[in-house]
């Protein structure tokens, strides 16, 4: 069937080669109509797979040429299934046969400490109420330290990749374990890998336990959570049975609480519950001080142009300290390095020392095609949808907004704009204006995915 192979296709360049090989191209097609598709799968662990991650994307992302939904039936054994889950009630997830099951959960960096961020007018706040929860106190120059108290959870921090999250809540890990507290750490994504694990091996007792019987629970980027049911149903009891015995819940995402997608509603009121902080990227002159504190540190001090050229090439903190550490690596390795007196290292040195990462930042910066994968993501819909002819509501407005930012944001010609969407040059003159006016006016529809499209985008 070609648009199940276009489809599977699509979700290949997004979600890698070796996760759909081994999750969906293994799927065996039993038969197929105009607006059906029939699949096996080979065990009931791969049907709970496809539910948590595909069903979505089927949902809003699979038609056949006549622009109608196909709908997918998934069977275990020729035997269709009955539960919005996948799984008939008659069926068992097979068990795994190790010897025992174990979680691995993530491990904070010592090298993220509170000592080692960089405070600045715009973070100051911020800081001051993590450095509270961990039990520390800072006076503008010098930690000191105090008891640890719990009295603001959850705790909600929301910015942009980059911004030190990771770097503040690591920080907080390591301090409350000094101090002797039990404290989960982990990302959301291995949150959402142990519930999946720990269904497969019918250990759900021993994933509650892990994480329901610490003293301080921390989750790194909760927006992962997105589309994924079961991981929120955990995460929801989790939440309550610790919120109900007073711990500590620290969350972090790339947005705030209200402009999470496709999160339970149940979920984000409680990340409000508490209080939100947010980061934000530090000026040029405080990324100049990372750079030059970091680079002292490493003992790798930099002519100021090669500081300059660092700074004009990767605009944000982890991508710059990405960069620095990987021309120390570079030039310590280089054969060469004892003819470069690390002072003496010129623009020209540094650019081809780091030139795979600059062609990494080339290929992260924005353009049409990135900008309509944004749109379209949070929409929900296809790009070709986006760049088609159909006049509805669901696919006009993101249109419209996709032709602003191809404006606002990449200062494209408008007929250029037009050429990208095959459209007149003054229906993106009117899109554009037209969404314009909408913001200004806080028109709910219009601004609010605007900004929420705008963070992720920067």
């Amino acid at each position: 069937m070609q648009a199940w192979e276009d489809f599977v296709e699509t979700l290949e360049m997004e979600m890698g080669s070796d996760t759909i090989q081994k999750w969906l191209k293994s799927l065996k097609i039993l038969r197929f109509d105009a607006g059906n598709l029939y699949l096996e799968a080979k065990d009931s662990f791969q049907i709970m797979w496809f539910e948590e991650h595909i069903r979505q994307k089927v949902h809003t992302r699979f038609f056949n040429n006549n622009r109608r939904r196909i709908k997918v039936h998934l069977s275990l054994a020729n035997a269709p299934l009955k539960t919005k889950s996948g799984i008939s009630k008659s069926q068992k997830i097979p068990k795994q046969s190790a010897p025992s099951f174990t979680l691995n959960f993530d491990e904070p960096d010592l090298s993220c400490s509170f000592s080692s961020f960089v405070v600045s007018d715009l973070n100051v706040l911020t800081f001051r109420v993590f450095s509270q929860i961990a039990g520390i106190t800072w006076d503008g120059e010098k930690m000191h330290e105090k008891v640890h108290e719990s009295s603001l959870t959850p705790l909600y921090l929301s910015g942009p990749t980059g911004t030190g999250k990771t770097h503040l809540l690591m920080a907080t890990a390591t301090a409350l374990r000094q101090k002797g507290l039990h404290v989960v750490y982990a990302r959301a994504q291995s949150f959402a890998d142990h519930v999946v694990s720990a269904i497969r091996a019918g250990e759900m007792s021993i994933f509650r336990e892990a994480y329901r019987n610490s003293d301080v629970l921390i989750i790194d980027d909760v927006h992962v959570f997105s589309r994924k049911g079961a991981t929120q149903e955990e995460f929801f009891h989790t939440f309550n049975t610790l919120h109900v015995a007073g711990k500590q819940i620290i969350l972090s995402a790339n947005c705030a609480p209200n402009e999470l997608q496709f999160i339970e509603p149940r979920l984000v009121s409680r990340f409000e519950w508490g209080i939100a902080l947010s980061l934000d990227f530090p000026s040029r002159d405080k990324m100049e001080q990372i750079l030059h504190e970091k680079s002292k540190s490493l003992e790798f001090p930099l002519h100021q142009k090669v500081m300059d050229f660092l700074l004009d090439s990767f605009p944000n903190p982890k991508s710059l300290m990405k960069s620095l550490d990987a021309l120390v690596l570079r030039v310590h390795l280089s054969k060469q390095s004892h003819k470069i007196p690390v002072n003496q290292l010129t623009v020209f040195q540094a650019k081809d020392f780091l030139a795979d990462l600059l062609l990494e930042q080339q290929a992260a910066a924005l353009t049409p095609f990135s900008i309509l994968q944004y749109v379209a993501e949070f929409f929900g819909i296809r790009m070709e949808d986006i760049l088609g002819k159909a006049q509805t509501r669901d696919c006009v407005l993101p249109r419209q907004i996709s032709m602003y930012f191809c404006r606002i944001e990449l200062k494209l010609p408008y007929l250029k704009i037009g050429e990208l969407f095959s459209r007149d040059h003054s229906t993106v003159m009117s899109s554009v204006k037209q969404i314009q006016k909408g913001i200004d006016a806080d028109h709910e529809e219009i601004a609010a995915p605007c900004m929420a499209i705008r963070k992720k985008m920067k």
